[in-house]
């Protein structure tokens, strides 16, 4: 029978690779009282749940002996229980998590055993196999791939609206033709975007829906078109009307940048990017909430999008970086971000290039900014990215 004895740390993606390549019998998680209050094993086996449905049972083929992490002595005890009857077995030995006692004692405990020692190297998709040390092997590929709530379930972290996440792909899809011409036409639709902003803000908490009417004298032929397409028609009195959902409304105030970052993301799905999300709200070990504009995986690492459209007004320092670097500790070793706005507040007036404060936090945070003239192009500065 093929058991897999996994290390458990706060890096719990190795840990979900390794059991998804080998796919054992049984499993047996060493962890420590911290990892056991954190619920990292607990995480783990979620992120297995969605992949594997009902396949890994506690107390059935899963089990968890927790140890001291600083006692190779505790280790080799309570491991002295668990073998009992299971002699016999093919362990397959993850080395990659734990404290470094903890994996010479899994080392020193298993290498007498029909065993096979492994370990994931951080940031990449393969494991090696240490031992023998004299007849090393190349590193052998790992093929599978996690979607976001996998990797968002492997760190503990709940979804709240997962329910709606096909709904915002539609509708996204639905107004990809708009998002675009937004996007490319943003010189000639600012004036517009930022008056429906500043007339809806106040309407986005509503349930269901409203009716909009309001007064609005056209500038360009863009506008027009931008409002038409939309939905809105205009009475004899001059007025724009059209009865607005909450998605709408959303929209109108911002959402048209989230779902072109999302669009040009979709495109690129089985091109560089695993999965990908709009719109997500997350609950993270803590009880706090926060939400993210667009969230993909590729190659088993996690991105996120944050979207800033118009001029941020009380956004001075443009804070929206700090909130990048805060939401990164959630999510583990292999994050990276977007910072994409259509905000000139970043731009120095005199190079054109981002302000030396917003480019020095980006960096910091290991955040890549697109600028307001770069929105258009963000599918090729995607695509080279994800090839860095």
């Amino acid at each position: 029978m093929k058991s897999m004895i996994s290390l458990v740390s706060e890096q719990t993606v190795p840990n979900l690779l390794g059991i998804l390549h080998f796919e054992p019998e049984v499993l047996l998680f060493l962890s420590t009282e911290r990892m056991e209050r954190e619920g990292r094993v607990r995480a783990i086996l979620a992120a297995l749940e969605q992949r594997r449905p009902g396949v890994y049972r506690m107390e059935e083929n899963t089990y968890v002996v927790q140890v001291q992490e600083d006692s190779i002595l505790d280790c080799h005890r309570k491991l002295d229980r668990w073998i009992v009857g299971r002699e016999d077995n093919d362990f397959i030995i993850n080395l990659t998590g734990g404290t470094k006692l903890m994996s010479i004692a899994a080392f020193e405990y298993f290498k007498d055993y029909a065993s096979k020692m492994i370990y994931i190297p951080l940031n990449k998709n393969e494991y090696i196999i240490p031992f023998p040390k004299r007849s090393p092997r190349p590193p052998i590929p790992l093929t599978d791939r996690l979607s976001v709530m996998e990797y968002l379930t492997a760190y503990g972290l709940e979804v709240l609206n997962d329910r709606k996440m096909d709904e915002y792909k539609m509708l996204a899809e639905k107004r990809k033709d708009l998002s675009c011409l937004a996007t490319r036409e943003y010189g000639k639709l600012n004036s517009l975007l930022t008056w429906l902003g500043e007339q809806l803000r106040e309407k986005r908490k509503i349930r269901k829906s409203c009716d909009f009417s309001v007064r609005y004298k056209i500038s360009n032929d863009i506008e027009k078109e931008f409002l038409t397409e939309f939905g809105f028609s205009m009475g004899s009195d001059k007025h724009y009307r059209m009865s607005l959902t909450k998605s709408d409304i959303a929209y109108l105030t911002g959402g048209w940048l989230e779902e072109y970052c999302f669009n040009v993301v979709w495109t690129l799905l089985g091109k560089g990017i695993d999965d990908a999300a709009l719109n997500i709200d997350i609950k993270n070990r803590q009880g706090r909430n926060n939400e993210f504009d667009v969230m993909f995986t590729s190659n088993n690492a996690l991105y996120f999008i944050e979207c800033k459209s118009l001029e941020q007004i009380h956004d001075k320092k443009f804070d929206a970086l700090y909130k990048i670097g805060a939401l990164q500790k959630e999510f583990g070793l292999r994050v990276k971000s977007f910072l994409v706005t259509t905000s000139s507040q970043i731009i120095d007036a005199a190079s054109g290039e981002v302000k030396t404060g917003v480019a020095e936090r980006a960096a910091q945070f290991n955040t890549k900014v697109v600028k307001p003239d770069e929105v258009k192009d963000f599918s090729s500065i995607l695509a080279a990215e994800l090839k860095n």
